[in-house]
């Protein structure tokens, strides 16, 4: 008879090799023990998909805003060359109760080039304009905003009305005075003040 005892030695020599090696090991991957999460983390709680507001853009674009932006329109002029742009009236579309307006106009002349410069929430849109423009120029920094006409004289704005129509409010701004003009219905209402002060003019 032949002995298994040469044998059984090669058995238990490859068994242990393999367990050293890793080829045997008690844990797989699918055993292993779960991190347990630290006793002050936060829970997580699934709480499915969550909408996402949409907050629409304001409607209203204030003068203020209208003014500091006209800067970037100077790139869309058609008169490259010259630099320097004179601005002659001023003109804002359908006001809310506190001056803001959903389209500034701004009437510019640069060199021999007269233009509209439209700004609304799409942004700057330069037209062309024929027309004359007999006016002085207006100095951005020496006029209040429609938002202080307003504040000064909101009686007298929001409760003129011609009619019982809800009203539009228009403004236009040009040689030193705001005129307002309030339309309801076919009937309309004429509103000046001093663009320096604020103040009416009667």
């Amino acid at each position: 008879m032949h002995s298994y005892r040469p044998l059984m030695i090669t058995i238990a020599l490859l068994f242990a090799i393999c367990l050293f090696s890793g080829c045997i090991s008690p844990l797989g991957p699918a055993n292993q023990t779960p991190q347990i999460p630290s006793p002050n983390a936060s829970p997580k709680t699934d709480v499915g998909v969550i909408p996402i507001e949409m907050v629409p853009s304001a409607k209203f674009i204030s003068f203020d805003e209208a003014k500091d932006s006209l800067k970037d329109s100077d790139s869309l002029s058609s008169n490259q060359f010259q630099k320097e742009r004179r601005i002659l009236f001023i003109q804002g579309g359908n006001l809310d109760e506190s001056g803001n307006a959903e389209r500034w106009v701004f009437g510019v002349t640069k060199g021999d080039i007269k233009e509209l410069r439209v700004y609304d929430r799409t942004g700057w849109t330069i037209i062309p304009w024929n027309n004359a423009i007999s006016a002085e120029e207006i100095d951005l920094n020496g006029v209040v905003s429609p938002t202080t006409i307003f504040d000064q004289n909101k009686k007298q704005i929001l409760e003129s009305s011609p009619s019982t129509i809800p009203a539009q409010r228009d403004i236009e701004l040009k040689n030193g005075t705001y005129t307002f003009t309030i339309t309801s219905g076919s009937m309309s209402e004429i509103l000046m003040f001093n663009a320096t002060t604020g103040a009416a003019i009667e």
